[in-house]
């Protein structure tokens, strides 16, 4: 009798799947991309000036204010949110002041003094043109391009087990305000997506046997590591999170592994630089709080900081924090999140424990201090977007495994993921695309009834959008997640290198499994 054929993690089916599901995912970050008018996101008229003053001044769109702390801007970038905190207001508000209104009007509301990174404004102020609202659609594009390329190069650089973290990772903590920041002009993009590649880069540099792959590695995660900081000082903050997570999640002894760790270490050392080098660290530390430490104060904070982490999963509102999510959306979200990091805490060893032991202090304590030091309560001043990047970390560190069996899921699990997620997101960009048309009091499943704004020339209306979108990301979430059904091995097949072959390193201890028991020969070994 032969033996059942076996297909190893990583073949052509697997290459296959993750090459239509990220095809899915850009299709979905578009829809996103699409269901907001321009000035969506968060202080979006902030971000607008920084980015048509990226490059400096230009006549006619960023020239020189009345102080060093100005910038003359065009009227039409300011006044673009003019829907903010209205829930009921359509972006029909902004009526013809988007092609119109160009008059530079003297303002302080930018990157003027350096409070952010200047890397992000510089890179998407190459997309500024004549029309604000295209020049706004090209830069969503180019940043949801971005993601699918990165996490495409980091999945194909990295071993089965590390795969598994990267795309479950991703796709737990997606929904909704992920898939609604990744494809923005928001800073917080560049921060999400540092968040959700750097890990993996970082555990695949440490521990993969391969010189070249872990060179393409060393390079990715540098490159990961960029990307955040280059956008948010708090990102760079999180980046060297992530590398001390990945660091504690593989360390043992031999110096063959330190050795390994000092190119991890040297980027989390610039990472902290940089952190501290951005103004957006001094204003952190600069808060109107109390000046000195109150520890019951400390701990009610400490309470009630878990609303942030369901804040980012959707009890919070979107945009402005006026587009409200039903309930379904982050009890699905979240139910998937904690369910999926639960059962991969499953044949986790004390290393990868203690990773997440301090993965989850710092998703606890960090926003506790910074919400301290801002002198508000937890609804103010800190939002879930600043610590949606840390729960990204966790997240992937918590799916991901570098030797032994890789993490599992079942059949039903993937189905109920994938089920679960698709009715969060579908409801969460409904909801999004309403807010937007006809304003939050207009109760329609039918998006395009009474539509009062909507992309002229788009040749898809809202409903239309949100029907490929909603099905776009059914597909992206069910085909990369399908690598975590059924058993595989963490790490590529062991190839034990000859003296002539000087792009493998002989390992100095042999792998084991998550218990520190040698494996047995994997299901690829074993098919004939």
């Amino acid at each position: 009798m032969k033996s059942p054929v076996v297909l190893p993690s990583g073949g052509p089916v697997s290459r296959a799947a993750g090459v239509v599901g990220l095809a899915a995912l850009l299709v979905a970050l578009l829809g996103w991309a699409l269901a907001s008018p321009v000035g969506a996101t968060p202080d979006e008229d902030y971000h607008l000036a920084s980015i048509w003053c990226g490059q400096g001044e230009r006549d006619g769109l960023c020239e020189a204010g009345d102080g060093e702390t100005s910038r003359e801007v065009q009227q039409r970038l300011l006044s673009s949110p003019c829907y903010a905190f209205e829930p009921a207001e359509s972006a029909a508000c902004q009526g013809p002041v988007m092609t119109e209104d160009t008059e530079l009007v003297d303002s302080e509301r930018g990157n003027f003094v350096g409070a952010y990174p200047p890397v992000f404004y510089f890179v998407m102020s190459i997309f500024v043109g004549d029309e604000v609202a295209d020049s706004v659609l090209v830069m969503r594009a180019v940043n949801a391009l971005l993601v699918v390329l990165l996490v495409a190069a980091v999945w194909l650089a990295s071993p089965p087990g590390l795969r598994g973290g990267l795309v479950g990772g991703a796709v737990v903590t997606a929904v909704p305000l992920g898939m609604f920041l990744l494809p923005s002009v928001n800073p917080s993009s560049w921060a999400l997506l540092s968040a959700m590649t750097l890990p993996v880069a970082v555990l695949g540099y440490i521990t993969t046997a391969d010189r070249r792959r872990r060179w393409v590695l060393g390079v990715l995660a540098a490159v990961a590591l960029g990307v955040g900081a280059g956008a948010r000082a708090d990102a760079a903050l999180y980046g060297a999170l992530a590398i001390g997570l990945a660091g504690i999640a593989t360390l043992r002894p031999g110096w063959a592994h330190v050795r390994r760790l000092v190119y991890p270490a040297l980027l989390g050392v610039v990472a902290i630089l940089l952190f501290f080098s951005a103004g957006q660290s001094e204003s952190v530390s600069a808060g109107g709080g109390p000046t000195s430490m109150s520890l019951p104060a400390f701990v009610r904070l400490m309470g009630d900081v878990p609303s942030l982490w369901t804040g980012a999963l959707g009890s919070w509102g979107l945009g402005w924090l006026d587009t409200y999510m039903p309930a379904v959306v982050w009890v699905a979200a979240w139910s998937v999140l904690v369910g999926t990091v639960f059962a991969a805490l499953a044949g986790a060893d004390l290393r990868r424990l203690a990773a997440l032991l301090v993965g989850g202090v710092a998703v606890w304590v960090v926003p506790t201090y910074m919400q301290y030091l801002s002198g508000y309560p937890v609804g103010a001043a800190i939002q879930p977007r600043y610590v949606l990047p840390i729960i990204v970390v966790l997240a992937v560190v918590a799916l991901s495994r570098t030797q032994g069996p890789a993490v599992r899921w079942s059949g039903g699990q993937w189905a109920l993921v994938v089920l679960a997620l698709g009715v969060a997101h579908a409801v969460a960009l409904h909801t999004n695309v309403r807010r937007y048309v006809t304003g939050a009091d207009v109760v329609d499943p039918d998006l395009d009834a009474g539509a009062e704004w909507w992309w002229p020339g788009l040749p898809l209306g809202p409903t239309a959008l949100w029907v490929v979108a909603s099905a776009a990301f059914v597909v992206a979430v069910g085909l990369l997640t399908l690598s975590l059904v059924g058993p595989r091995d963490a790490a590529f097949p062991e190839v034990r290198p000859t003296p002539a072959d000087p792009g493998h390193d002989v390992p100095e201890v042999e792998r084991t499994d998550a218990a520190g028991v040698p494996p047995e020969p994997s299901t690829v070994q074993r098919a004939h």
